[in-house]
């Protein structure tokens, strides 16, 4: 046996050498290896940057309506920025302006839906403020196009039918009815030059209504007399009127006596009749022929406590914007207690022209 080490395990004194340098190689390596693996579990990894663009993608498409300026505006010329203020999500926002650029329009509210980056809760607090400008087509309007871009049937063909009568309806009513857009402006105008139409045939009289179209509609066609339109004479209190009531007045129908009551209720009461032709989509033409039927009672309107109220609250006002409520507020903050509404033009917090506007509808207890 001790043959058999010395012949087996006898090493000379440079293989002894060798021998220890590769020991002393594995021991650093082993070493090396261990004080790696503890360093790496105990550095934390940095996700900083992957956070940030994930915050950025959410707010890309987060809307923000809590802090928003809800106004009337037309989609087919809103500013980037103005979408912005209604509270719609910058992606929205994107997809709206590159509708825009691609050539097409907007020629009725429920258009912007086709968006695809809009979202359902978006339209939803929207709908209510899109004022779409008319604009008069040309007479080489393509009627495809027009079947393309505004969603309705031929021309040939209602889209809904209920009675009317030509001299009377809006805009709004004979387009539900099928009439192009330039083809129901040609009606008001014929109107507002002194035309009648005394017998259903005579909306044939309209440039570019086909004999079609007008001949589906004869049975829906009812001419008032003119001794029938003089004996119209229904006032109504416009602070107390309930949708029922708002619609006995020619051209209101469900959508207009609704804008109108919640129009008042934002507001807080009407203190003047002519504050009805602020309400949503009213036009000149439909406000003139209802206001000898509207009149406003002495109902106390509803009034907001500048000493109490929010930023929130102020804002919820059609006639109060940031720019006057962060007036109010900051100088609330400044006297501590506002003695009377006089004293914010007296403090130059806002101008007189804005207090008159607001004064019925502020109060300092």
């Amino acid at each position: 046996m001790k043959n058999f080490f010395k012949e087996y395990f006898n090493f000379s004194k440079r293989e002894q050498n060798g021998m220890l340098v590769l020991i002393v190689i594995l021991i650093a390596l082993i070493g090396a290896n261990i004080f790696l693996s503890v360093h790496k579990s105990s550095q934390k990894v940095d996700f900083s940057d992957f956070e940030n663009e994930i915050d950025s993608f959410l707010v890309f498409q987060q809307t923000h309506f809590d802090d928003s300026e809800l106004f009337a505006f037309d989609p087919n010329t809103a500013s980037r920025e103005d979408l912005l203020r209604l509270g719609l999500s910058p992606k929205s926002v994107n997809g709206i302006m590159n509708y825009r650029e691609k050539g097409y329009k907007f020629y009725k509210p429920e258009d912007i839906t086709r968006v695809r980056t809009l979202k359902p809760e978006e339209y939803e607090v929207i709908k209510d403020y899109i004022v779409i400008e008319r604009q008069q087509y040309s007479s080489n309007f393509h009627h495809n196009d027009y079947r393309r871009e505004y969603g309705k049937n031929d021309s040939s063909q209602p889209s809904e039918l209920f009675e009317f009568d030509p001299n009377t309806a809006t805009i709004d009513e004979l387009e539900r009815l099928g009439f192009k857009p330039w083809q129901a402006e040609n009606i008001v105008k014929y109107r507002s030059k002194g035309g009648r139409f005394k017998q259903p045939s005579d909306i044939t009289k309209i440039h570019g209504v086909e004999a079609d179209f007008a001949e589906s509609l004869m049975p829906y066609i009812k001419i008032e007399s003119a001794q029938e339109t003089a004996s119209y004479d229904i006032i109504i209190n416009i602070n107390t009127a309930t949708e029922t009531d708002l619609q006995m007045l020619k051209g209101i129908g469900a959508a207009y006596s609704k804008r109108i009551i919640d129009y008042r209720n934002k507001l807080g009461g009407f203190v003047a009749v002519e504050q009805v032709r602020e309400v949503y989509g009213m036009t000149d033409e439909l406000y003139n022929s209802i206001l000898p039927h509207l009149k406003v009672g002495d109902e106390p309107v509803r009034t907001i406590n500048i000493n109490k109220a929010d930023f929130k609250t102020l804002v919820s006002h059609p006639y109060i914007d940031k720019n006057i409520a962060n007036s109010i507020l900051n100088y609330r903050e400044f006297a501590k207690t506002i003695k009377s509404t006089d004293e914010l033009v007296k403090q130059k917090a806002i101008s007189r022209d804005e207090l008159d506007k607001i004064s019925m509808y502020i109060s300092v207890e």
